[in-house]
């Protein structure tokens, strides 16, 4: 599970995440949410709902932080 050890409080850990652990997130949330609507995959439209949250809130401590997308 490397370093994201836990999902309930993915927005309050974020502030302590360093960029690169941030960017590592935002690909995970990203293909998550990409699993979770995929055909054949067994479609979940309320996981692929929460893990766009996550990936949103990665993406807006980028932002806050400055860092532009890569």
């Amino acid at each position: 599970m490397s370093r994201w050890k836990l999902y309930d409080n993915w927005s309050a850990e974020l502030t302590g995440l360093t960029i690169e652990q941030l960017r590592e997130g935002r690909d995970f949330a990203g293909r998550r949410s990409q699993h979770a609507e995929a055909r054949g995959m067994g479609r979940n439209p309320k996981a692929a709902r929460d893990w766009r949250k996550k990936l949103q809130a990665v993406e807006d401590e980028l932002l806050r932080r400055g860092i532009e997308e890569s």
